[in-house]
């Protein structure tokens, strides 16, 4: 699949593309993964949210987009597209893969893309275990209807391709309104910086963290729900 938009930069926002590129768990562990089933399989051990950033006391870009990262840099076929979006092993390898498609897709192509999985019926939690869950046709729809992602921001989809995609989801009688946060809904957390919230907020309202925190999920470093 050709890639929409920056071939440099994956249209990911440039605080969290730094992050990502200098932590230690990126140089280490993702780029040593040089083909996409390593990275699936790397997806199934080691991610359990899919939020942009770390969460608890570790800071820095989360492993679920480290890898994410990755995923672009090797410029994935649509057959490997289909069988993420399609995989039964891990909620979150699925998740990843609705995330490449909302990066580096076409917009004129996402309907398509995601459209089959708007009443999906899986249940993953968004920000990690013990948080809230929501389906997968929930999380789909929120990326197709919200430009804010967490604390990070997606690139725009056009407006008729917005609105032909709100007709789609009003001709099935599901909501053309986001809830945000990946289908959970709750607080918009872009700017905040407070003991609640130990992650950069949006580029606009943040500084890089420091380069060379330790991997996630691995010693010094633990990624946790909220």
């Amino acid at each position: 699949m050709e890639l929409y938009g920056s071939s440099t930069t994956y249209n990911l926002e440039n605080v969290l593309r730094q992050n990502i590129l200098g932590s230690d768990y990126y140089r280490q562990t993702c780029t040593s993964l040089n083909n996409w089933s390593d990275i699936v399989d790397e997806i199934y051990e080691n991610v359990d949210h899919v939020e942009p950033w770390m969460s608890g006391n570790a800071r820095g870009a989360s492993s679920a987009f480290c890898l994410l990262h990755r995923l672009f840099t090797l410029k994935l076929n649509p057959k490997q597209i289909k069988d993420m979006l399609d995989h039964r092993d891990s909620p979150y390898i699925r998740a990843v893969g609705f995330l490449y498609l909302r990066y580096v897709a076409d917009p004129k192509t996402l309907w398509s893309w995601c459209g089959p999985y708007v009443k999906d019926q899986e249940m993953l939690a968004p920000s990690g275990p013990e948080q809230k869950e929501v389906t997968m046709g929930d999380y789909v729809r929120d990326l197709l209807l919200s430009q804010y992602y967490f604390e990070t921001i997606f690139p725009r989809i056009p407006k008729p391709v917005q609105d032909v995609i709100n007709e789609e989801l009003k001709s099935r009688n599901l909501p053309t309104t986001a809830k945000g946060n990946g289908g959970a809904g709750g607080a918009d957390r872009r700017g905040v910086d407070d003991a609640g919230n130990r992650r950069p907020a949006s580029v606009k309202a943040s500084l890089s963290v420091a380069f060379g925190q330790r991997a996630p999920n691995r010693s010094g470093a633990r990624e946790e729900g909220r």
